[in-house]
């Protein structure tokens, strides 16, 4: 039988995932006003699972993970996430971190900015973002997925996203 200790030590090194958009509108006078923001979990699909598990064990010939979790790409389906997910079936952009640290505190912290038009993503209905190991659409191993309320960028407009994965408390 379970103990309410037991219970709390599995409690606590289940992972949890925080996504944070940050949409920048630019003003008519220049530079841009302030962020709006909103924050939604996120999903570490079964595929980002194995991936993260893998990495652990270290791999070898036949299960080795590939490269690090070191692109973000956004797309434009609003379907939700499931554990079963393995692309962005909308995919329309992706492109390289610009941060991708874990810190002491058990944080996995993964940032990408993309621009309207610096990106090609002006009009478009953003509704869905994921981090992968590969550069090109389409392809590598997705760590994570994640559905959100519409973004749609002008030229100048800048959408940040912030993926924040805790891995377990460290005050057990």
């Amino acid at each position: 039988m379970d103990t309410r200790q037991d219970k709390q030590r599995r409690e606590a090194l289940t992972l949890s995932e925080i996504v944070r958009a940050e949409l920048y509108r630019a003003l008519p006078s220049g530079g841009y006003g302030e962020p709006e923001a909103m924050e939604v979990e996120d999903l570490i699909v079964n595929n980002g699972r194995i991936f993260l598990a893998r990495r652990i064990a270290g791999g070898d010939a036949q299960t080795a993970p590939g490269s690090a979790m070191a692109y973000m790409a956004v797309g434009t389906v609003s379907t939700a996430a499931v554990l079963t997910d393995t692309t962005l079936t909308g995919e329309v952009k992706r492109k390289a971190l610009s941060a991708n640290s874990a810190n002491v505190n058990n944080i996995y912290t993964a940032v990408t900015t993309f621009g309207g038009a610096a990106d090609t993503v002006t009009s478009l209905q953003i509704q869905e973002a994921g981090i992968f190991n590969h550069a090109s659409s389409g392809q590598g191993t997705m760590f994570q997925r994640v559905t959100f309320a519409t973004v749609t960028l002008a030229d100048s407009d800048l959408l940040k996203v912030t993926l924040e994965t805790n891995c377990g408390s460290n005050t057990i």
